[in-house]
């Protein structure tokens, strides 16, 4: 599912009606009518509705709502946010159809009393056109209606957000439920600005795909319908060299719960086969807790296995950096890089893949901070998209950039917002967990960035199944391992 800019969305408005021919008008009304099934379907019992209207689109999609609204038996009361004579085109169509009908209008600075006793507020002041904070009465409605403590439904987004950044303006509406059209937009899906949303509903109003899909969005939400063909139910025919042989290099002394926890994932996630490459002093330790995987100290054993993870609990020196070096040079199979991997690739991004091989880096900020060299986990996390996009390129590989909203990048600039995961999974381990699920991917077949794109939703998913058990405190990286099976078979269901 695509995200867009306020101007992305402008330009497939603008070729939907101009290109393809969809009248404005029908846009609106489509719209309008997702807003009214968003409102009764968590709202029905509403029998009073204080619909604050600007004097743009969003405001004339609000008019169209109210209509409805009163059509359903819901008494509306229309309060404008400006002034009523700038209400032209679609906008004003329907401010013209709603005086007709007797729908009490009213200038909302000037009236705010007439939305006290509503049962609901619909807030359509302002869409994706706002850039800069509300100012005047603007404003101040807004922030009365904040002081209201009755439920906000959102048109298309609340007002106070830029439809642009994940950065709310103030003040701001908070709503509990917002319906945006067609796609849905950076406020949308990006932290703080997304806390304003609350329940976020994507509503199709015959926008033409091809409207879209000839806009240039490089951005990405990944959804369930996108990676569930890469979790089917397995046929009778298959047997465990179907699913692919794993190896993971990893495990030191004091370290081999990391070579544990990815060989976890990458068996609950289906690989039909586990080799953990470690030394001989942390092999016993890497059997003992993952009974189903083999174990060896042979480098060698690499040859002939389907995907390689490299790096979770090795050591970080300078003997095991170069080892980590010569390795990733030579592996020719999928090959998925992750912790102390990374770290032996710091101000050497480029040498991760000269020869353009499938492969897949999993850092945190910090790792991806000296992978780049002259950064900061900080800097990081300043701009995640670029930093993922820059590092991409730079390692000329899918970049798996972890955190709240991990993001998948790649070389080409596409990046996709994983929207799985919770505060409980912020422990030890759980990267692991993800290396050994998406190496599993990769050695079943799949094109590197729909396995990371995949593990990264499915690692999620299960964090979030796992605190739904148990809370979110306490969570620790081999409950999630152990849930994925269970984890999957949810993913199927999933619409």
């Amino acid at each position: 599912m695509k995200i867009l800019t306020a101007e992305q969305m402008r330009n497939i408005d603008r070729r939907t009606t101009e290109r393809f021919g969809v009248p404005s008008i029908v846009l609106m009304e489509n719209a309008a009518i997702a807003v009214i099934d968003a409102i009764f379907d968590h709202y029905a019992s509403i029998e009073r509705a204080a619909i604050f209207c600007g004097t743009g689109a969003n405001g004339g999609d609000g008019l169209a709502v109210a209509r409805h609204l009163e059509n359903r038996g819901v008494v509306p009361v229309v309060l404008i946010v400006g002034d009523r004579a700038k209400f032209s085109g679609d906008a004003r169509i329907n401010l013209e159809i709603c005086e007709r009908l007797n729908i009490p209008i009213y200038d909302a600075e000037q009236h705010l009393e007439q939305a006290a006793d509503a049962d609901l507020i619909i807030d359509a002041i302002f869409g994706t056109g706002l850039n800069r904070a509300p100012q005047g009465s603007s404003a101040e409605v807004i922030r009365a209606i904040g002081e209201m403590r009755i439920p906000v439904l959102a048109v298309d987004l609340p007002s106070g957000l830029d439809a642009s950044s994940g950065e709310p303006l103030e003040p701001c509406v908070h709503a509990e439920v917002t319906v945006t059209f067609a796609a849905p937009k950076l406020c949308h899906v990006f932290d703080p600005a997304a806390t304003y949303c609350g329940e976020i509903i994507v509503a199709d109003i015959a926008i033409p795909n091809a409207a879209i899909d000839e806009e240039s969005v490089t951005l990405a939400l990944t959804t369930p319908r996108e990676i569930q063909p890469l979790f089917m139910p397995r046929q009778s025919s298959t047997h465990k060299g179907t699913f692919g042989h794993v190896a993971i290099v990893g495990g030191s002394p004091g370290r081999s719960g990391a070579a544990v926890l990815a060989a976890r994932g990458a068996i609950r996630t289906g690989a039909g086969l586990v080799t953990v490459i470690t030394d001989s002093e942390t092999a016993p330790q890497v059997h003992a807790h993952s009974i189903e995987s083999m174990t060896t100290s042979d480098d060698d054993a690499i040859a002939n296995k389907d995907a390689v993870l490299v790096g979770p609990g090795l050591r970080d020196d300078d003997e095991s950096y170069a080892r980590i070096r010569d390795l990733v040079a030579n592996i020719e199979q999928p090959l998925v890089i992750d912790a102390s991997g990374l770290n032996a690739f710091a101000s050497r991004a480029n040498e991760i893949n000269p020869k353009s091989r499938p492969r897949v880096i999993t850092p945190h900020p910090g790792e991806l901070a000296r992978l780049l060299g002259d950064r900061d986990a900080k800097s990081i996390n300043a701009n995640r998209i670029d930093a993922a996009r820059e590092a991409a390129r730079a390692a000329n590989c899918v970049v798996v950039l972890k955190g709240h909203q991990t993001l998948i990048a790649d070389p080409e600039g596409h990046v996709n917002v994983n929207p799985t995961g919770n505060p409980g999974m912020a422990s030890g381990g759980m990267g692991d967990v993800l290396g050994g699920i998406i190496t599993a991917l990769l050695a079943r077949g799949v094109d590197p960035f729909e396995a990371a794109c995949a593990g990264a939703y499915l690692h999620g998913f299960a964090g979030d199944l796992l605190k739904e058990d148990m809370g979110d405190t306490g969570l620790a990286a081999n409950d999630l391992a152990e849930k994925l099976p269970n984890a999957i078979k949810a993913l199927r269901l999933l619409h």
